[in-house]
């Protein structure tokens, strides 16, 4: 899990930390646009989060929302001259990006054999390395061309389902536990926590 979100959080910072370069616009414009990405972030990781776990399960529902991720930065690379489409891809990656850091950090507090709080802290300090990372690799990548950060981006988040997938069989009986409810209840509450931290 701590090796998904290092991977996945290449993605969310390069979108961060790079995309306002591409976006050519002033103070302003830049921060309604990311508005618009934290409104969507803290909406899908409170509203919808639970109601796509209920419906498909934790590790299709953060496989799902890896995906879309995925495909948005793809769309990114593709199009990085055209305002529009970078606008509406931030702000859309905000929904992708609520959704699979609600699920992925409850099931971090429930898979890990640790108390919550040392859980969390080690998981935020492991995906933290990948926010570290990433500007910077960003920046040096964007120096060369500006479509291939947000490829690498993109690289990382494929990754990152690939390695989430290969648990998908402990996350499953963790849905299917009968205390789930109960500890889901109060890992969703950190959950959202971090999760509205972030936005």
């Amino acid at each position: 899990m701590g090796l998904t979100a290092f991977l996945y959080n290449f993605g969310f910072f390069t979108l961060l930390a790079f995309t306002p370069f591409p976006l050519n616009m002033d103070a302003h414009g830049v921060g309604w646009v990311f508005f618009g990405w934290g409104l969507l972030l803290a909406l899908s990781s409170v509203v919808v989060a639970p109601r796509i776990q209920r419906r498909v399960g934790t590790a299709k529902g953060i496989v799902g929302s890896l995906g879309m991720f995925m495909l948005l930065l793809l769309v990114m690379g593709l199009f990085t001259g055209n305002r529009t489409v970078l606008v509406v891809c931030t702000v859309l990656a905000g929904a992708a990006l609520g959704v699979n850091n609600t699920l992925i950090t409850e099931t971090v507090m429930k898979i890990s054999p640790v108390e919550r709080s040392v859980a969390s802290s080690a998981y935020s300090f492991v995906r933290f390395i990948g926010g570290a990372i990433a500007p910077w690799l960003a920046g040096v990548l964007g120096e060369r061309s500006a479509h291939v950060p947000f490829f690498v981006g993109a690289g990382a988040v494929f990754a990152a389902m690939c390695v989430l997938w290969t648990i998908r069989g402990a996350i499953h009986a963790l849905d299917a536990a009968p205390h789930h409810s109960a500890v889901a209840l109060g890992s969703r509450r950190e959950a959202e926590a971090l999760t509205l931290g972030d936005a």
